[in-house]
């Protein structure tokens, strides 16, 4: 297998873009609406801890990912600059069958703020590039060992800009890997030789301090040119390529934030540039993302800016989702999630088509196809560990997703359907491995599916056991080295198996609360049928709903005034068995009267005065137009007064309503 390199900042290096000096800004607030996929973007992510701790490192904060190895997989790299506590050098987390090694250290004998990666002595293997306080070449070895150290000699005037990148490319169109190096009198340019070792580097001066470059094709000549950020004035110089290897005099562009990176966001064959910004506004959130379109002559449109309300972490550049358009991802710290914007193939960015919490930040960001099957992975990295979101897409696809349909049911009962699915069509027959976590669900079709070649799902049937309680299985799929899980709910067969009224007897004047329970939480959402013997005493409603996993459910009883205390069957059915239950609905024991009721309109105020024949009895108000509760009057040896505030109305009418049964309603005088 070929080896392949990536670097963060240079994923599109042929292609880069400068800025135009007529650029407008606009705004746009990104939303985080998730937009629909019938496929994952990731498949479930897997975290590795590395050996770094705050005391004794190294910490992996990673910039590069290529196979110094020789074992087809790509390892990442993190620099002293995203590293912290390593010594003048970086580490390298090796790819392994199984996933990652602790990472190894390597030493440049220098800080070392970046790195990148080309093949510099044309072996076919992927060399590092490390610059920071100098600037050095580590030939792999192509076992994940480097040769000894060869240093590339910068012009004498050369200072090193702090936290600079370094980046590779061939600027002469020999066919050898060069190296250029911003710093704070210019960009240092070092022509290959072709065999590891390096011309001493011309300086370019800059218009002030450069922190980033990154090259391409700026004015479609067919010359790679360089894009320069200026990090005091967060402008950016180009230098026009000769084809040569020179470069003329920097033509000044309007601002660039740090980092700028170059692509085609609108398929239209000409390089755009999109970079971190700020742009202030009202609400204080000024931290986005910003995209101007090239014109192909070294001109681009105006800015379209994504803002977000705090601060995010690395942008990166990929087609996540293989429709065509390059999405971007990034790391938000105000939903604290790696997050995948799509691009739309205009040049702007659509929905979130991916997110998900990472801990432990801050964190970095960089892609790769860690699986070497054409679709590109991400892996988020903080201090002391990283996540590998890895991307089913591609040739062979990987095992995206198990589905359940429906995810309980009730054991014996008839199968439920299990639908597996590949990021793609598979290129060749796949083989599916199925296991339950417990016997009680299996496969009745067997241990394995196989997907057909042109096929991306397929379906198979779990049958159940019946049980006596409810159990719960894992359902795995496994193919390629990755698994799918999906829990799955066996539960016994449930009944009804009871209804109760509670209080079993009540005054016609109050409601009561009818109960319904089953034996076993119910499998799906269940509909239970009620009836009343006497609805015009006490009326229930046609059904209640039982909720999946739920064992009971309530309803209303809705009574009515009687002259004899009178019983009422209440039934409920489901499924050919019926429960009854009984309440009886009571006559008044007691009887109140409204001797006087005066509302004072004026300051919405009512005033009543009743007397009741049992003094034991408490009595509550409540306006007769409305049914509103104005509240409980005071009682003493059957008197009982109240002042409510309240509006009543025009023709304002109180109704008492007394705790043994009696009730009356009558109007009041109106000041």
């Amino acid at each position: 297998m070929p080896n392949t390199s990536f670097h963060r900042k240079n994923l599109f290096r042929p292609r880069p873009h400068t800025v135009s000096p007529f650029m407008r800004p606009t705004l746009f607030l990104l939303t985080a609406l998730i937009a629909a996929s019938q496929t994952p973007i990731f498949i479930p992510p897997v975290t590795y801890t590395t050996n770094g701790t705050s005391v004794t490192g190294p910490s992996t904060y990673f910039n590069v990912a290529a196979d110094f190895n020789g074992d087809g997989r790509p390892d990442l790299v993190a620099p002293d600059n995203r590293v912290f506590n390593n010594s003048n050098g970086f580490t390298i987390a090796f790819s392994t069958p199984t996933g990652y090694s602790a990472p190894t250290f390597f030493g440049t004998g220098a800080y070392t703020a970046n790195v990148a990666t080309a093949d510099f002595n044309n072996d076919g293997r992927p060399d590092i590039v490390a610059s920071g306080t100098a600037t050095t070449v580590l030939l792999s070895n192509g076992n994940g060992t480097f040769s000894a150290l060869a240093p590339v000699a910068m012009p004498f005037n050369f200072a090193y800009t702090a936290g600079a990148n370094v980046t590779a490319a061939d600027v002469n169109k020999d066919g050898f890997q060069d190296i250029l190096v911003p710093g704070i009198t210019g960009l240092a340019v070092a022509l290959g030789n072709g065999n590891g070792t390096f011309r001493q580097a011309t300086l370019y001066p800059t218009s002030l301090q450069s922190a980033w470059v990154t090259t391409g094709d700026v004015n479609n000549d067919g010359n790679l040119d360089a894009l320069v950020t200026i990090s005091s004035t967060s402008s950016a110089n180009v230098f026009l390529g000769n084809g040569d290897g020179t470069f003329q005099p920097y033509l000044l562009t309007t601002p660039l934030a740090f980092g700028a990176q170059l692509a085609d966001f609108n398929n239209d064959g000409k390089l755009d540039v999109i970079h971190q910004t700020a742009q202030p506004r009202q609400d204080g959130t000024n931290f986005g993302i910003s995209i101007a379109l090239g014109l192909g002559d070294g001109n681009f449109q105006g800015y379209s800016n994504y803002v977000f309300s705090a601060p995010f972490r690395d942008i990166v550049i990929a087609d996540f989702n293989q429709d065509g358009k390059l999405d971007v991802a990034s790391f938000l710290s105000t939903t604290g999630n790696a997050t995948v914007f799509a691009g739309n193939g205009t040049g702007s960015l659509g929905a979130v088509i991916f997110a998900a919490p990472v801990a432990n930040g801050p964190f970095a960001l960089i892609s790769a196809d860690l699986d070497a099957n054409g679709s590109k992975d991400l892996i988020v990295s903080s201090y002391s560990e990283f996540t590998v979101f890895r991307n089913p897409r591609g040739n062979p696809p990987l095992l995206a997703q198990l589905t359940l349909n429906p995810p309980s049911i009730i054991g014996g009962a008839a199968a439920t359907t299990a639908t597996i699915s590949l990021g793609n069509p598979a290129t060749a027959p796949v083989i599916v491995s199925l296991n339950s976590s417990d016997p009680v669900a299996f496969f009745p079709g067997g241990n394995t599916v196989t997907i057909p070649a042109g096929v991306a799902t397929m379906s198979f049937n779990i049958a159940t056991s019946a049980v006596a309680a409810p159990t719960s299985a894992n359902i795995t799929a496994t193919a390629a080295g990755v698994t799918q899980m999906a829990r799955f709910d066996v539960v016994p067969g449930f009944v009804l198996n009871g209804l109760t009224a509670t209080p079993g007897s009540q005054y016609g004047i109050f409601n009561a609360i009818g109960t319904v329970t089953l034996n076993s939480p119910a499998a799906s959402a269940t509909v239970v049928t009620l009836n009343s013997g006497n609805p015009a005493i006490a009326a229930v409603p046609a059904f209640v709903n039982v909720p999946a996993g739920a064992t009971s459910a309530n309803f209303q009883i809705t009574l009515a005034p009687v002259a004899v205390n009178t019983a009422v069957n209440l039934s409920a059915s489901m499924d050919g068995i019926t429960q009854v239950a009984t309440i009886t609905v009571l006559r008044p024991a007691d009887a109140v009267t409204v001797t006087k009721a005066v509302y004072t309109a004026k300051v919405f105020q009512i005033k009543i005065e009743a007397t009741g024949t049992n003094p034991a009895a408490t009595v509550t108000a409540y306006n007769a137009n409305t049914g509103a509760l104005l509240g409980t009057l005071s009682g003493n040896n059957g008197k009982y007064t109240g002042t409510f505030t309240a509006n009543m109305g025009a023709a304002p009418r109180v109704t008492l309503k007394s705790s043994l049964g009696g009730t009356t309603t009558a109007a009041a005088e109106v000041k």
